[in-house]
C-alpha cells in the first residue's frame, strides 16, 4: 500500500481519489461521446489505451517492492474481516485506496470490451486482482496478500463497470442476424 500512500502524498488524498474516479468518468465519458457519434475507432482506440494506462498504473502501484526481494515475511491474511482490521477499528483507508484504484480499471475494461457480457468484464478485473494479491505472497516484498484487498478491488471494478454503463462507453449489442430488406410500399391504387 506504500506506493498508494507516496501517490497519494504527491497529489494529497482528495486530490488521489478525486483523480481516480474523475478520470474513468471523464475518459468513459469521452468514449461513449465518440461511439454515439459514429467514430467506432477512435473510441476503441482510446478505451483500449485508457485500459492499458489503468492496468500499469494498477501493476506499478500494487507490485512495488517495499523492501528488497526476499527481505520479507511471506504473508496472507485469508479472513476478509480480519484484512480490513487495522490497529483498533476498521481500516478505513486501504479499503477506500483499493476500491478507488480498481474503478479506472472497470470503466476502461468494460468500454474496451465492448461486446463482452459485463459479468465476464467484471471477473476478470475479479483475475487480476486475485492474481496480484497472490504474486504479493509468492514474492516476498514486504507486502501482504490481503482477501479483504481482493474484496475491495471486486468492487472497486463494480463501481467501474457502472461508470461505463451510465457514460454509455460500451458499443451498442448489435444482432448478429443481417438486417431484413423491407417489402417495398404498394401504392394504394394497385391494392
Amino acid at each position: 500500500m506504500s506506493s498508494i500512500w507516496s501517490l497519494q502524498d504527491a497529489l494529497g488524498r482528495e486530490g488521489f481519489l478525486l483523480v481516480v474516479l474523475l478520470v474513468p468518468l471523464a475518459g468513459s465519458a469521452v468514449i461513449g461521446q465518440l461511439r454515439r457519434r459514429g467514430y467506432g475507432t477512435g473510441a476503441a482506440v482510446l478505451a483500449a489505451l485508457g485500459f492499458g494506462f489503468a492496468v500499469v498504473v494498477t501493476v506499478w502501484l500494487t507490485l512495488r517492492p517495499i523492501v528488497p526481494a526476499g527481505q520479507a515475511p511471506r504473508v496472507a491474511i485469508l479472513d476478509p474481516i480480519e484484512g480490513a482490521w487495522g490497529w483498533n477499528a476498521i481500516a478505513w483507508r486501504p479499503v477506500v485506496d483499493n476500491v478507488a484504484l480498481f474503478v479506472p480499471l472497470g470503466a476502461f475494461a468494460a468500454a474496451a470490451w465492448p461486446r463482452r457480457p459485463l459479468v465476464v468484464v467484471w471477473l476478470a478485473c475479479v483475475a487480476m486482482s486475485v492474481s496480484i494479491e497472490t504474486l504479493q505472497y509468492l514474492i516476498p516484498m514486504g507486502r501482504v496478500a490481503n482477501a479483504a484487498d481482493v474484496l475491495a478491488n471486486a468492487s472497486g471494478a463494480f463501481v467501474g463497470v457502472l461508470v461505463a454503463i451510465v457514460t454509455r462507453s460500451r458499443a451498442q449489442a448489435r444482432s448478429s442476424a443481417p438486417p431484413q430488406p423491407r417489402p417495398p410500399a404498394v401504392p394504394a391504387a394497385n391494392r
